[in-house]
């Protein structure tokens, strides 16, 4: 499994490399400036998937998940991880 941070700019520009064998690809989005994103082709500010508010999650399967992720949105930051998230309630 990959994980990491992205970065996104003024310009559409690939934030997670294209994977062949990828499945499943989680995005988040962790500072307050929107991003759209593209999936295998550049991304468009406004179209597409946007994320909007501070820990939008996307998460991304099959086909599309092995694609080369592009964003846009000049400052806009997060993070990414491959593979099932399992998530469980604190007791």
């Amino acid at each position: 499994m990959a994980k990491g941070n992205w970065a996104a700019t003024s310009a559409s520009a690939v934030i997670v490399a294209a994977n062949e064998y990828r499945d499943i690809l989680t995005l988040q989005k962790t500072n307050d400036t929107d991003v759209s994103l593209g999936l295998g082709e550049a991304a468009v500010l406004g179209e597409g998937v946007q994320m909007l508010v501070v820990g939008d999650v996307v998460t991304i399967y099959g086909y599309h998940a092995r694609k080369a992720i592009y964003a846009i949105g000049n400052g806009g930051q997060g993070t990414y991880q491959d593979g099932p998230i399992e998530v469980h309630p604190v007791k």
